[in-house]
């Protein structure tokens, strides 16, 4: 191979993972924006049918169950934005570690899947944990590194498809929250 075409490979890799960061920064800027917008409707809803003219004029049941998607959206769009920035910086922090995968994920002993969940739950909740990190041992025990590369594998496993999955549950609730506010007037 040539020194050329490595070259080559790698700047197609860093554009693609510029690439890719970027996709997710304009996300999380959508959502934090959303966020807002949905506490602001509640917001001006309140005070907005809190005079008695417009009140006759409002269904009562859709508009707080129009209030009820937007707190869901806030919620879930807040929970989005924790949990993206605790998966990166707890990927981040294991995958500098030493890791070593198996072939299949069969190979992998019940209780080595068991210690890996835990760690990767652990290092949600702090993401710079020191459990089987032997960054600085060459000589690291192998069972370790398959446990720490294992949990990799579930940390971005986590972070693509769990947030994914409540990112679209947050698109349904905010749209719901529209479609239920303008139809809680009475036309």
């Amino acid at each position: 191979m040539s020194i050329n075409f490595l070259e080559e490979l790698e700047k197609k890799n860093n554009n693609f993972d510029k690439n890719i960061r970027s996709a997710k920064q304009i996300s999380r800027n959508t959502i934090y924006r959303v966020v807002l917008l949905s506490s602001g409707i509640i917001g001006f809803s309140v005070s907005f049918f809190s005079i008695p003219i417009l009140q006759s004029a409002l269904n009562v049941s859709r508009l707080r169950f129009s209030w009820y998607f937007f707190l869901s959206a806030i919620i879930i769009g807040i929970t989005i934005l924790f949990l993206a920035g605790r998966f990166r910086s707890a990927l981040t922090w294991k995958t500098h570690q030493l890791s070593q995968w198996l072939e299949k994920y069969d190979d992998y002993t019940k209780f080595e899947k068991i210690q890996a969940r835990f760690i990767a739950l652990l290092s949600l909740i702090y993401p710079y944990n020191l459990v089987f990190n032997k960054s600085y041992n060459a000589e690291g025990s192998k069972h370790e590194q398959r446990v720490n590369g294992l949990v990799v594998h579930f940390l971005a496993r986590g972070e693509q498809g769990l947030i994914s999955i409540l990112e679209n549950i947050f698109l349904v609730c905010f749209i719901l929250g529209l479609v239920f506010l303008v139809f809680s007037f009475k036309i």
